[in-house]
């Protein structure tokens, strides 16, 4: 649906507005939707030979356009109608509908229940079935030499012309039983019912856009931190010139309030209608929520007075509203996570309790965001799940903040597509901790398949009777797992046979090739089972998409791992549906691999000293030509915040650390009883425990603190760091943990960090995969595959570190790998040091410093 709001239009299919409810209704999707629609064609293509073999002169897959003017809204509807039949008179010559013309329309719906359906059956469980035929009457009267009032009166919409045949043909999927019913004139008040809920929807809407124009917005920071004196100026220089704009600046700069501000703006201007925030992580999200909060309380929204009042229309104070998308398993109230309607009551009949529930309530008279206990509290009284509640109210809300899952995640991406009023292309972007995006996109796309759950998957499919063939394709599976040889870190240098890769893919396609044929008992099946062959839908998909490259290798025995290595051309591919897309980081560079990973070739980068030199003519031409702009604002406290020496004496790989471990436990030492307290960041958590047993062993008067194992909550995890800087002397982190990166309450608390290693990623089958893949596309395949993802761990470890001008940290880095002029020209220039630590007597003057 695109909606014009100015111009009182909306343009929309002919079963989008027959579908349209101003709240997201519950569904599923996955394989059963994959299947429906497969069968659903199936049989639509079988009744109309059927038809055309009997001589009925149906056309088939009929065209119909048209406006119908509503309430001085147009509406632009367009649908292909499944059998028409025109019987003309011979006296006349006109093909429009006319006195002396029959029109014959006919739908075609595949149901999964018993047939057959009587009319108030139809009208409770699939009331957007006959609306749609009765939208292409309507069209076609709208369309026809006719003389019609402009708008019509609802009246004239119940007139039921004798000219016209409405028939519902339902197929029942299972047996092939078909029933047809005839629409007769009491079906004739849906449509103006329809069409008045679409209208007051699209008032609202409009309303909704006029107070957020209204909203002025104020300064994210009272007094502009240091760089951000012109930050706002630069980005509409930047946006103006182009669709996406990097923001580079480091931990502390305040990135997050500087780009809900220009986001603000945007909405004011009316350059977009929604904002979307996505990050990796749930701290992330948090202090996109503080930032947000403190810009909308300052903001000014017209008095109510000002605002005409709609059904639809939320009662809020605010001139902006906001939703925190959370994940499903925060908001689940059953007593285990399964996402079944087989397994979870809050899930099963749902359509039956969402017309007693009454929850409209929440969402039209709601002032604040709604949190995590008022949605539990209301599941728990009405049995719906409270994640459904959140997505059915998702569309009232202005600007959404979640994960990345929720754009580029097949299995989630459906949350934010469904809603009504999402629409790209009026959408500004914001993706904060933007270094992690290509990785995390990759992952969404990565299936891992091991022989248990195939065997179970395939058990109770047989105690389901679910098809045969199916059943055997999965043995097929299931057999190819077992015989698979082992490609993991012992022997990357063993891949997977071609003729077993074949077989694998396959055998994946014919298991989806079933999924789409034939009926399956998805109500009885186990969540597990359902989950396995979403995966195959979904990997057989991925497979099949220019967009992605995959690898397929085995990990352990039994398990084969369809890895994606590269998802840039899907990312860029989504980044070009959006009004523009803010990425925010603290570590991008080098750009050029950066803008590789998410699909921009660097010959597309933008800086703020060239644009000055483009000429001002054509700005249409700037900007489809220069589509990514890089800001780098001035961080000038940074300057002095860090002393940085690289420690010559250790090697840290592999195969020798285990020599230099007395070595680092002693530097750990000296850094924590000269400079306490000391933190040192590893590249894992076995060698961070090596570390910490011998550092206990020969230092014992030193009290080390090694983070758990498991991240725990936000809230855990800062007062673990809190709690054990205050009572220890050492704290233990490992690089790219939660507790490295995703907590913010380091600044300011060390005196002196270690890194230990540049954190390379194990060599393993898939690392090598990357790294020749990489060769082949022209790159540095080393640097692309392991320099680069250990670096950029370790200056986000350091950057963490620092966060205001007061904040000050000698930093080490704990390996002679540190000093190869490959691995210290990505290290952020600030940590480029040629202070070197020969002799621990060097280590002893440079910590005293």
């Amino acid at each position: 649906m695109q909606i014009d709001a100015p111009n009182r239009q909306v343009t929309l299919s002919v079963g989008e507005f027959a579908s349209f409810t101003p709240y997201a209704t519950p569904g599923f999707g996955g394989v059963t939707a994959i299947w429906r629609a497969q069968l659903g064609t199936e049989w639509h293509q079988r009744i109309q030979k059927e038809s055309a073999d009997a001589g009925e002169g149906m056309q088939d897959e009929v065209p119909i356009t048209g406006a119908l003017p509503w309430r001085n809204w147009t509406l632009q509807l367009t649908g292909r109608i499944d059998q028409l039949k025109t019987t003309q008179h011979p006296e006349t010559n006109t093909q429009k509908p006319s006195d002396s013309a029959a029109f014959h329309l006919r739908e075609i719906k595949t149901l999964s229940e018993p047939l057959p359906l009587d009319r108030h059956s139809l009208l409770d469980r699939y009331p957007s079935y006959p609306l749609q035929l009765l939208a292409y009457r309507e069209l076609l009267l709208h369309n026809s030499n006719q003389p019609k009032p402009n708008p019509p009166h609802p009246s004239s919409l119940n007139l039921h012309n004798s000219q016209f045949t409405l028939d519902l043909l339902l197929v029942e999927i299972g047996s092939g039983l078909t029933q047809t019913l005839s629409l007769d004139p009491s079906y004739d008040p849906l449509l103006v019912d329809q069409l008045d809920t679409l209208v007051d929807y699209l008032e609202a809407q409009q309303e909704r856009l006029a107070r957020l124009r209204s909203l002025t917005v104020r300064p994210a920071y009272a007094v502009p931190r240091p760089g951000q004196e012109h930050i706002q100026d630069d980005l509409d220089q930047a946006f103006a010139h182009s669709k996406i704009t990097l923001l580079e600046a480091p931990t502390g700069y305040g990135k997050t309030g500087v780009a809900w501000e220009y986001a603000a703006r945007r909405l004011a201007a009316g350059q977009c209608d929604r904002v979307l925030y996505l990050t990796s992580k749930s701290t992330g999200q948090t202090e996109a929520l503080t930032r947000l909060r403190d810009l909308l309380d300052n903001s000014q929204s017209p008095p109510a007075s000002e605002l005409h009042s709609s059904p639809l229309t939320p009662h809020s104070s605010t001139a902006a509203t906001f939703w925190h998308i959370r994940n499903k398993q925060e908001h689940c109230i059953h007593s285990e996570f399964r996402c079944s309607r087989q397994t979870c009551p809050y899930l099963a009949d749902l359509h039956e309790k969402w017309k007693r529930a009454g929850l409209q309530r929440l969402y039209l008279l709601a002032h604040e965001e709604l949190d995590l206990d008022t949605l539990r509290s209301e599941g728990r009284s009405t049995g719906i799940c409270p994640y459904e509640i959140m997505r059915a109210g998702l569309a009232q809300r202005d600007i959404w903040i979640g994960d990345y899952n929720y754009l580029f995640s097949p299995a989630s991406a459906r949350l934010l597509a469904d809603q009504a009023n999402f629409d790209p292309a009026r959408t500004f972007l914001i993706i904060d901790e933007a270094h992690n995006l290509p990785s995390r996109v990759a992952s969404s796309y990565t299936y891992e398949f091991n022989i248990h759950s195939a065997y179970a998957a395939i058990d109770d499919l047989a105690a389901n009777k679910a098809p045969a063939p199916l059943r055997a394709q999965l043995k097929t599976l299931a057999n190819l797992l077992q015989d698979t040889p082992t490609t993991n870190s012992r022997n990357h240098h063993s891949p997977l046979t071609t003729h077993h890769s074949l077989d694998f893919r396959h055998a994946l396609a014919k298991i989806s090739e079933q999924l789409t044929s034939e009926p399956l008992p998805y109500e009885e099946l186990q969540p597990d089972t359902l989950e396995l062959l979403f995966q195959i839908a979904s990997a057989h998909s991925g497979q099949s998409r220019d967009e992605l490259r995959h690898q397929l290798w085995s990990p352990a025995p039994g398990t084969l791992r369809l890895e994606c290595i590269d998802a840039s051309k899907l990312i860029a591919s989504q980044l070009s549906q959006y009004n523009g897309s803010l990425f925010l980081s603290a570590t991008l560079t080098p750009l050029d691999a950066y803008l590789s990973e998410i699909g921009l070739s660097d010959s597309q980068i933008l800086t703020k000293d060239t644009v000055a030199s483009i000429p001002n003519s054509n700005p249409k031409i700037q900007h489809s030509l220069l589509t990514t702009h890089h800001l780098s604002p001035p961080a000038p406290w940074r300057d002095t915040a860090y002393d940085v020496a690289i420690d010559l004496r250790v090697d840290t790989r592999f195969k020798t650390r285990s020599i230099h471990l007395p070595t680092t436990a002693a530097t750990i030492a000296a850094a924590a009883e000269s400079s306490g307290p000391a933190i040192a960041f590893f590249p894992s958590y076995a060698y961070a425990q090596q570390a910490y047993e011998v550092l206990q062993y020969h230092h014992p008067l030193i009290r080390a603190a090694l983070q758990p194992r498991s991240g725990g909550t936000l809230a855990d995890r800062a007062v673990y760091l809190e709690e054990t800087l205050a009572f220890h002397d050492v704290l233990i982190l490992i690089l790219g943990s939660s507790y490295a990166e995703g907590v913010d309450s380091l600044g300011g608390k060390a005196g002196t960090a270690i890194i230990v290693s540049p954190a390379l990623p194990e060599m393993n089958f898939i690392q090598e995969a990357k790294r020749s893949y990489h060769d082949d596309q022209g790159n540095n395949g080393f640097e692309r595959a392991y320099l680069q993802p250990g670096i950029q761990k370790v200056n986000q470890a350091l950057g963490r570190l620092v966060r205001s001008p007061e904040h000050k940290v000698k930093a080490l880095l704990h390996c002679q790998r540190f000093a190869d002029p490959k691995t210290k020209r990505l290290l952020d220039p600030l940590y480029q040091s040629k202070n070197y630590i020969h002799t621990p007597e060097d280590l002893n003057a440079w910590l005293a410093k």
